[in-house]
């Protein structure tokens, strides 16, 4: 089990990760580009192995929380990251191939925009919604 300390340490490695790419991905030259390519593979690890841990251990301990209002959080909480990692399959299986062509770019940017933005709320949830909650039921050692 992570403790609530190393938890926000993986949010603050994702979202420096995503900043980075954020600005990577604008450029249509570096979207093939190798190291970009390695920073999409270390961002789409770190993000799935964050969303999979959360889903499967940490919350289902806050879901049979006592409090009705901790528990409905958890359930919002738990749907969103379905739905994210959903969406992010998509992206990944759609968008980190060896080659995206230069006519893809405009849709590449778009979407990976929207990714961007989808983790970065989801990051922001955490932290001020359910890291509190974990702090004041002690559900993260």
């Amino acid at each position: 089990m992570y403790t609530l300390e190393e938890l926000q340490a993986q949010n603050r490695e994702i979202a420096h990760l995503c900043e980075v790419l954020a600005v990577l991905v604008e450029h249509p030259h570096l979207h093939n580009n190798p190291v970009v390519c390695e920073l999409m593979k270390r961002f789409k690890e770190k993000v799935w192995l964050h969303l999979v841990f959360e889903d499967n251990a940490l919350y289902q301990e806050l879901a049979r929380h006592d409090d009705e209002t901790t528990r409905k959080a958890v359930q919002e909480f738990h749907d969103s990251a379905r739905a994210l990692k959903k969406r992010f399959s998509g992206y990944l299986r759609r968008w980190c191939q060896p080659e995206v062509s230069d006519s893809e770019h405009q849709q590449l940017l778009e979407e990976s925009r929207e990714i961007f933005n989808l983790i970065r709320q989801r990051l922001a949830y955490e932290d001020e919604r359910i890291f509190p909650l974990l702090e004041h039921t002690g559900g993260a050692d």
